[in-house]
């Protein structure tokens, strides 16, 4: 059976010298797919905290991917 979390919609952002740019909003098993580098950022999958702001690493979004 196909983890339902994995359609949660995340935004994917990159942190530069000129702040934080959005890349583009996907699911979260989207997002896992990208490469891993440092600089990008994911908003928390809980509606309510993406929307206070709250961004969390790769390590945090496959956390709550695997144990939510």
């Amino acid at each position: 059976m196909e983890n339902q979390k994995a359609h949660f919609i995340v935004e994917v952002s990159v942190d530069g010298v000129n702040g934080r740019r959005a890349v583009g909003i996907m699911n979260m098993r989207q997002a896992l797919e990208l490469p891993e580098l440092p600089c990008l950022a994911y908003t928390h999958p809980d509606p309510a905290k993406a929307a206070a702001g709250v961004v969390i690493s790769r390590q945090e979004l496959a956390g709550f991917m695997a144990c939510h």
